[in-house]
C-alpha cells in the first residue's frame, strides 16, 4: 500500500513538472491549483487501472503495455474532456506527456526492483554465512 501511494505521488510530481516544461514551450504564464488535484486524480485512477490490469497475469509483456497504454490514452481522452484540458493543450501532446510519464514510471519500477533483488539477495547471502 504504501509503495502504490509513493509511486502515485511521485507519479504526480514528473506530471506537473513535464506539465510545467510543456506550458512554457505553448508561452502559458501559470498552471492553476485545481490542475495540481486534477493530476493526482488521475494519476490515482491510472495506477489503480494498472493494478487492475496487472491483476490478469497476462503472458505476453508487450499485450499487458499496450493495454496500459490503451488506458491511460482513454483515460487522458475522458479526462481532458471533463476538465477542459484540450482548450489550453492539444490532445497529440496530451498522449506523448502520458507516454513519457508512463515510460519514465515503467524505469523508476526496474530501478526499484533491482534494489530489492539485491537486498534480497544481500539477505541470504547473510543467511547462508550465519548458517555456516
Amino acid at each position: 500500500m504504501k509503495k502504490n501511494i509513493v509511486n502515485i505521488l511521485a507519479t504526480t510530481g514528473i506530471s506537473l513538472l513535464l506539465l510545467s516544461v510543456v506550458a512554457l514551450s505553448f508561452h502559458a504564464s501559470c498552471i492553476y491549483l485545481e490542475t495540481v488535484f486534477q493530476a493526482l486524480g488521475v494519476n490515482i485512477l491510472t495506477h489503480l487501472g494498472i493494478i487492475f490490469i496487472k491483476r490478469f497475469e497476462l503472458r505476453n509483456i508487450f499485450t499487458e503495455i499496450g493495454l496500459e497504454i490503451a488506458f491511460i490514452v482513454c483515460e487522458l481522452l475522458v479526462f481532458g474532456r471533463l476538465f477542459h484540458w484540450f482548450t489550453s493543450l492539444p490532445f497529440l501532446p496530451l498522449v506523448c506527456m502520458g507516454a513519457v510519464i508512463y515510460l519514465i514510471s515503467l524505469f523508476l519500477n526496474l530501478l526499484q526492483m533491482k534494489q530489492e533483488a539485491k537486498e534480497i539477495n544481500l539477505l541470504i547471502e547473510s543467511r547462508n554465512k550465519n548458517q555456516d
